[in-house]
């Protein structure tokens, strides 16, 4: 039934694409593109989208699913060669040939897998042989615990559940019940005798064990094998592997596509080889500590505690489990427990917060939400092996999908760094009206990074977006308002938080920032008066109005000392070049010798077209770049000194 939806789905989409074929660029039929006479997405289109996905992550769950046996193996040979990898290529660089190298890589990897197995067969089968003497001490601890919950209630079914653990564990350690007696003759059918019972078939009941435990074993005998030729193979065929891949996404664009799987393939490289050297010094450290204060089997829990490590967050708690339970079996008290315990809650945040941030720095890449969402599917997918490869799997695509662009969505789902840059996160706190988390962001990235570069990266690019989208219709009066009333408060908060520079000898020259037209291009200009008025060189205003031909009357030109030595005229962005120049060549008519100069607010990612003023007005695209012009030019009681 499965496979029959799955080959309709198929049928359908082919179907699709066929209709698609004699579709328009926005999804429509010619002829009725031309009815409506528009080109926005419609939506049938998005729906034949949404279909086509739904396929396709229908198909990869499919193959996951059905071809575990395959894909599981090749999953942990893509993670082994990413660990052997910089090794490999360590000794190809003394010259050693890549085909011995891989053999003497996998060799010794081999026979280091084949000692640890070993070793921990043997400590598992000690642990067995002596589950029998400590199940007195668990049978003791089990009733003090389910003695502490006597009473009613909460307490009473808690109870209650601790004995039902106890007649458990009494049922799992008790092998002293007699066996039963074998029938006596007298018991026997009648027309027959003791001897002429059938005898025990012992020949085919080891025959029936033996070929039991080879079907046992075929299974992870052949998952070893086909890891083992997986991983050989893409030792021994990186280089032809990496040139189909990059033959598959495009000669087009070779060298970027050649640069992102170096770059990856050594990032994950690094990654897991280091994280593998991390987790074994946290093994080796917890079985030295096991042993030291006498929890058995030491070297079994710190190759447990190695391997879980492997799955971030909850690993070390996972591998905590066993030793603690065995501590509190092994002494008659609680000490032992104890100290096993305090050592994990120690051990854990020392490795998580410091050395490993030290080592790898402060993230692998993941974020928290990612790795429950990917343990959860490749535990459904695969089962408890997809609990280990979760983390390697999942930051492999994150990975990828920071250098190719129909895997972007992986990377900003699952990775761990911001989903929006400083100006659009801040925009956005601006739009929800979410005032005092806007000054806090504010206040953090002048702690990080100054005013200046604060206001240039988040607040103005953010007043640059608001204007783009009020002049296209996204905001409405009200918002605006709303909108207007958040950014005054910033700029309060910038106008009272940031102090001022000590003032300097002589008259500082005086600025007048005039708001080229609009409410977004008016708070662009209070937030550049706020920020050049800090400078000890400066005097700077913003002038009043949302209009700059409105500050055309402010001062009269009779008055010489009134008069400002520079006129900013500030636009958030979404102003004609034409009509900028016209407003500049008004001012510099109306304010005779002072300097007039264009602000536009520009996006730290240069989304938007910068504008060409005529020669003599100059352009700055950043509060920065106004102040380090205007922090240095003469004012007009210095340049008329000159003059004389």
């Amino acid at each position: 039934m499965p496979f029959n939806a799955i080959s309709s789905s198929l049928i359908i989409a082919t179907m699709c694409d066929v209709r698609r074929c004699h579709l328009g660029r926005d999804g429509l039929p010619s002829s009725r593109r031309l009815v409506t006479g528009s080109n926005m997405p419609k939506v049938t289109d998005n729906l034949w989208t949404l279909h086509a996905s739904l396929i396709i992550a229908a198909l990869v769950i499919a193959a996951l699913v059905l071809g575990a046996e395959l894909l599981i193996p090749l999953a942990i040979a893509t993670i082994l060669s990413f660990i052997l990898s910089p090794i490999v290529r360590r000794l190809v660089r003394w010259r050693v040939p890549r085909s011995l190298a891989v053999t003497f890589v996998l060799g010794g990897s081999f026979f280091v897998a084949l000692s640890l197995t070993a070793v921990l067969s043997s400590q598992v089968l000690s642990l067995t042989a002596d589950l029998q003497i400590y199940r007195q001490n668990l049978v003791e601890k089990a009733r003090w615990v389910s003695n502490l919950g006597r009473g009613p209630g909460t307490l009473q079914r808690a109870s209650d559940a601790v004995e039902a653990l106890d007649q458990a564990i009494r049922q799992e350690f008790d092998d002293g019940k007699p066996a039963p007696a074998p029938a006596s003759p007298a018991e026997a059918p009648a027309g027959g005798s003791a001897e002429a019972q059938p005898p025990p078939v012992v020949q085919q009941e080891s025959e029936r064990g033996i070929s039991g435990f080879i079907e046992k074993a075929a299974g992870p005998g052949t998952t070893f094998a086909l890891t083992l030729l997986f991983t050989m193979f893409l030792l021994l065929q990186y280089e032809d592997i990496r040139d189909r891949v990059i033959r598959l996404a495009g000669t087009d664009n070779i060298s970027e596509t050649t640069a992102a799987m170096s770059d990856a393939g050594s990032r994950l490289s690094k990654l897991f080889l280091t994280q593998a050297v991390l987790n074994a010094g946290f093994g080796i450290v917890t079985g030295a500590y096991l042993a030291l204060i006498g929890v058995p089997n030491p070297i079994l829990w710190g190759a447990v505690g190695a391997v879980a490590r492997f799955i971030p967050y909850i690993g070390s708690f996972i591998a905590a489990v066993p030793p603690i339970v065995l501590a509190a079996a092994v002494d008659p008290g609680w000490n032992l427990a104890l100290m096993a315990a305090v050592f994990f809650i120690i051990a854990e945040p020392v490795m998580g917060q410091f050395v490993e941030p030290a080592i790898l720095g402060r993230s692998i890449g993941l974020s928290p939400f990612a790795m429950v969402i990917s343990a959860s599917f490749w535990v459904l997918i695969w089962g408890p092996i997809g609990l280990l490869l979760a983390a390697p799997l999942t930051l492999v695509l994150v990975v990828m999908g920071s250098y190719m662009p129909r895997l972007e969505f992986a990377s900003i789902l699952l990775g761990d760094k911001p989903a929006l840059e400083p100006h659009l996160n801040l925009y956005r706190r601006i739009l929800s009206g979410d005032t005092a988390a806007a000054i806090a962001q504010m206040e953090e990235e002048i702690t990080e990074q100054g005013v200046t570069a604060a206001v240039d990266t988040s607040l103005m690019p953010a007043l640059r977006h608001a204007a783009v989208d009020q002049r296209a219709g996204r905001i409405d009066a009200t918002r605006r308002e709303d909108v207007a009333e958040s950014v005054s408060d910033l700029i309060a908060f910038l106008t009272d938080a940031v102090p001022a520079a000590p003032a300097s000898p002589g008259r500082a020259q005086r600025v007048l920032v005039v708001p080229a037209r609009g409410a977004f291009d008016e708070l662009a200009a209070k937030v550049a008066a706020v920020i050049l008025d800090k400078s000890p060189r400066i005097e700077a205003e913003a002038a009043t109005g949302s209009s700059g031909l409105s500050a055309l009357a402010m001062h009269s030109a009779d008055e010489d000392d009134g008069l400002p030595d520079a006129i900013v005229i500030a636009t958030a962005g979404g102003m004609q070049g034409r009509l900028l120049e016209i407003l500049a060549r008004r001012m510099a008519q109306q304010y005779q010798g002072a300097r007039v100069n264009v602000l536009e607010v520009m996006t730290p990612d240069a989304g938007f077209a910068r504008q060409v003023m005529p020669e003599g007005i100059p352009l700055w695209t950043s509060v920065a770049e106004a102040l380090a012009a205007l922090d240095f030019e003469p004012t007009r009681a210095s340049e008329a000194a000159t003059a004389a």
